[in-house]
């Protein structure tokens, strides 16, 4: 008989388990898993109001009161745009809460979720090197270019962005559970996270993922296994100079380009700033990124308090825009996004995050590192690091972005509520 129908098989322990899996193959899917374990956990909290306690944090208030600025802000905007996407926003919020309740409720979920993820490192990461040799992967999807492996994730190029989401998680394993995964496995999966990032092609989470590693640093400098990890990283440093020495491809994605990006005489980079009123001085990362930035101060200078709405920046950026290709479906940096789209009020809201999170890291690691400390540290690690100013980035409203995003807050809720102490 179908599993699904034995008396005893758990559909929300195996929906929260394969978050990670959908989160590759459907985000349509992934929504309809995260629906469904909100709603089993909503009527739970009916069912034993004693439930509702959870939503009683530092974490959930902060997102509700984002979440009121962003209706509000809907509200008085003169033409609405992405009305679903404004209304629905606060299931992210739901979501963080019902996974953290049923991990908390369902015995050796959590250690279960970082097997799935380690899993998924594994064969990703295997897939990554096959489809950088052979230019097609296990299952058949062609690369994208000669440099960028994208595994099951296809003509979306997020493999690197996605392995620099989970990396926290990998970490997290060698201090929750050492019976099972000693400080060599892990560590080579750490060494093995960066490698993938690398054949990604994906230069920010690339530049992402070395600051963590330095952050990391910090946090497991006296473990043994960071003993282990500096042989294993060594290892990858040698590799990737092996590659970028003998490959072309990745010397121009990784060395060529970029600083071409940055050189005024580069042809495209004067392309992409022809029309400007004053040439600059200091470009923004690239000339890409330069026309998006100054188009999104054009518009948060018309719109300083309440910006032109959330998500808007496609449609009102042909308005303000300084040439061709100054129009884009976001301007790829949250803070800037925010800053367009809902002004210095919803700005602040992230500025203030970011002080709330650099702080608290900052307190807990002058204190004497518990293992559970330690976890904490490499949540907090991991949102320094996301929501660093100065990167470029995805849509801060994107719905895959959103819920990897906040995938790890999970985590940390569910520390806190174990050592009873509140953000």
């Amino acid at each position: 008989m179908n599993i699904v129908f034995k008396k005893n098989f758990d559909v929300i322990y195996y929906l929260i388990l394969s978050i990670p899996i959908l989160a590759i193959f459907s985000i349509f899917l992934l929504e309809i898993a995260l629906i469904v374990i909100c709603f089993s956990f909503i009527i739970n909290c009916l069912r034993e109001k004693k439930n509702f306690k959870y939503f009683n944090n530092f974490i959930f208030k902060f997102f509700a009161i984002f979440y009121l600025y962003l209706l509000i802000n809907f509200i008085i905007q003169s033409e609405k745009i992405n009305t679903l996407s404004v209304i629905f926003y606060f299931r992210y919020s739901l979501y963080i809460i019902a996974i953290y309740f049923y991990f908390e409720n369902k015995k050796n979920l959590f250690l279960n979720f970082l097997k799935v993820i380690l899993l998924l490192v594994l064969i990703l990461g295997i897939d990554a090197i096959f489809q950088t040799i052979f230019k097609y992967n296990i299952i058949g999807l062609k690369i994208i270019s000669n440099y960028r492996a994208s595994s099951f994730f296809g003509d979306e190029l997020i493999l690197g962005s996605f392995i620099l989401r989970i990396l926290p998680f990998v970490f997290i394993v060698s201090l929750f559970e050492k019976k099972i995964f000693n400080d060599k496995i892990i560590s080579l999966f750490i060494a093995f996270c960066f490698l993938i990032i690398f054949l990604s092609g994906e230069r920010t989470s690339m530049v992402l993922s070395g600051l963590l590693f330095v952050l990391f640093f910090f946090i497991f400098k006296k473990e043994r296994i960071f003993r282990y990890l500096k042989i294993y990283i060594s290892v990858f440093l040698i590799i990737v100079s092996l590659v970028l020495l003998l490959s072309k491809s990745y010397q121009f994605r990784y060395i060529i380009q970029p600083l071409s990006d940055l050189s005024e005489n580069y042809k495209i980079t004067q392309d992409l700033l022809t029309d400007y009123e004053k040439k600059p001085r200091i470009i923004f990362f690239s000339g890409l990124h330069h026309n998006l930035m100054i188009t999104s101060l054009r518009i948060f200078k018309k719109n300083k308090f309440f910006g032109s709405g959330p998500r808007s920046y496609r449609d009102v950026c042909y308005d303000y825009q300084i040439n061709r290709f100054s129009c884009d479906t976001h301007p790829h940096n949250f803070y800037i996004q925010l800053a367009a789209e809902t002004g210095i009020i919803g700005l602040s809201f992230l500025i203030l995050l970011y002080l709330i999170i650099l702080n608290k890291f900052y307190n807990l690691s002058i204190k004497e590192k518990t293992e559970v400390t330690r976890i904490k540290l490499c949540i907090l690690a991991f949102y320094l690091i996301a929501l660093w100013p100065i990167i470029p980035s995805g849509n801060f409203f994107n719905n895959w972005l959103s819920i990897m995003l906040y995938l790890p807050a999970t985590v940390y809720l569910y520390l806190d509520k174990k050592t009873k102490v509140i953000f």
